[in-house]
């Protein structure tokens, strides 16, 4: 079985499981919950988007990968780490804007994995040793992804009698 297929078979495997931790016990729980409590943890996860500046480490990624995507996966990662983190402390603290704020770190880290992804694909980079990066991109980044379309729901949805 080649590379392609077992990183596909993980990530499909790992999609489900936490499509369905968080059908079952977390969305439920984030339901009953005012907007602005309901995504703080949501928020946060993208916290440790810092780990993508690990492509930006020479020794921790074959050295064939190019460096512009490094350099993009790296900086559009981090910076929505940081986003992440000013957002989750806006809406924790409930401030008049943090709505609009969850809006633009939302696009913001969204965009960054629909650009990112194409890219490191286009160069099969699962044919390469990527150490720890196999791993965060077959669970983090399927985190990351539903959590994306959970603030996307609920930010459209909203929850109009508990949200005032």
């Amino acid at each position: 079985m080649d590379n392609f297929v077992i990183f596909n078979m993980q990530s499909v495997a790992g999609l489900l499981t936490f499509y369905f931790i968080f059908k079952w016990y977390v969305f439920p729980r984030l339901a009953n919950l005012n907007i602005y409590d309901a995504l703080v943890p949501m928020v946060l996860i993208h916290g440790l988007r810092y780990l993508g500046m690990v492509f930006m480490v020479d020794t921790q990624v074959y050295d064939a990968f190019p460096d512009d995507l490094a350099f993009t996966v790296g900086i559009w990662d981090y910076t929505t780490a940081i986003l992440a983190l000013i957002t989750a402390f806006a809406l924790k603290n409930k401030w008049k804007f943090a709505i609009p704020l969850v809006w633009v770190f939302n696009i913001f880290g969204f965009t960054d994995l629909i650009v990112a992804f194409p890219q490191v694909f286009a160069i099969e980079f699962y044919n390469y040793d990527l150490g720890t990066m196999w791993w965060a991109f077959t669970t983090i980044g399927v985190v990351n992804m539903i959590s994306h379309f959970y603030i996307f729901y609920r930010l459209i949805k909203g929850s109009p009698k508990q949200d005032k």
